[in-house]
């Protein structure tokens, strides 16, 4: 069926708009009231007619970032999964690895995003390792992780933030084998479907591995991103709503999919810590986020809405 042809001031409005909101169409919508169904079939327009224009409205540096600083993605009904900070070691699946394979296979999220430090770089760390640890290589945390992901669900969007600890693999040879850069690869290819970056924006929701930290990390996060924010990195699980004349939204920190007391995490000495295994659910009803939904370790089982896991 043939598609009418937008014109070329139509599309470069269009371009215009999503741009300076951060490349969402939902906030787009808030901002100039135009749907965003309208928005987003222009945009899908002018990807064909006129894709010269994305270029001239970007106002970025030319400069190419070895991962994409943020990726957008908008649906209209749906959940996302979002877990982080796993920190996998070969042969050992936490409790609430499981259960987010459990929760993945039972909710079919429309996007699932682990939001970084799924690896743990024990070896490649820049604190030296500690005698008789026996820490893995990468490339069998590699060969774990990879064995771990398929058995979550397939989700239209699989996305992966990156975390200071999967960054270790990259710095690593970057650092020490240059020259190798090419033969050896980035951790992104080593899991083949999954989408890497900095940060994803899921309807003006968004996901990156850190930003702020501390004990109100998460309220500062929401408070000065403007917007919804989820982060990982402290291992804290909680959420911190912020209210003004627009409404709600939320500061989120996800958890840890990993388990505090797991020996990677011995330097740290024991001490008492805010961390907690778990991980977020975000839901939407026609592009609208519903309010957060935690996966949390109560008694040694997992609960999620109220019931155990397993």
């Amino acid at each position: 069926m043939a598609t009418a042809r937008l014109s070329k001031e139509l599309a470069a409005d269009a371009i215009r708009m999503w741009m300076s909101c951060n490349r969402n169409c939902t906030a787009a919508e808030k901002t100039y009231k135009i749907s965003r169904t309208t928005i987003q079939s222009r945009l899908n327009l002018a990807k064909i007619y006129y894709p010269e224009l994305f270029i001239e409205n970007d106002n970025r540096p030319l400069s190419e970032w070895t991962y994409p600083a943020s990726l957008s993605i908008e649906f209209d009904t749906g959940s996302v999964l979002i877990g982080s900070d796993a920190h996998i070691w070969p042969g050992e699946h936490t409790i609430m690895m499981k259960a987010f394979t459990v929760i993945s296979k039972k909710l079919k999220p429309y996007a699932t995003v682990l939001n970084g430090d799924i690896l743990d770089g024990a070896r490649v760390s820049r604190h030296g390792s500690l005698l008789n640890s026996n820490a893995p290589k990468v490339s069998h945390e590699i060969d774990a992780a990879n064995e771990w992901i398929n058995t979550l669900h397939k989700s239209k969007c699989k996305i992966w933030t990156m975390g200071n600890h999967d960054q270790r693999v990259d710095h690593y040879l970057a650092n020490n084998a240059p020259e190798l850069d090419d033969y050896a690869g980035r951790i992104s290819d080593r899991f083949i479907g999954w989408d890497f970056c900095w940060a994803v924006n899921i309807n003006n929701v968004e996901i990156r591995h850190r930003f702020r930290s501390g004990i109100h990390g998460a309220w500062n996060n929401a408070l000065h991103s403007g917007i919804t924010m989820v982060t990982g990195h402290t291992h804290q699980l909680h959420v911190t709503p912020v209210r003004n004349r627009n409404g709600s939204h939320w500061g989120i920190e996800d958890g840890m999919l990993g388990d505090p007391s797991h020996k990677c995490f011995e330097y740290a000495e024991g001490m008492p810590s805010r961390a907690q295994q778990g991980f977020v659910v975000l839901s939407f009803i026609d592009g609208i986020l519903m309010p957060p939904e935690f996966c949390e370790l109560i008694s040694g089982r997992p609960v999620f809405r109220g019931d155990f896991v397993f």
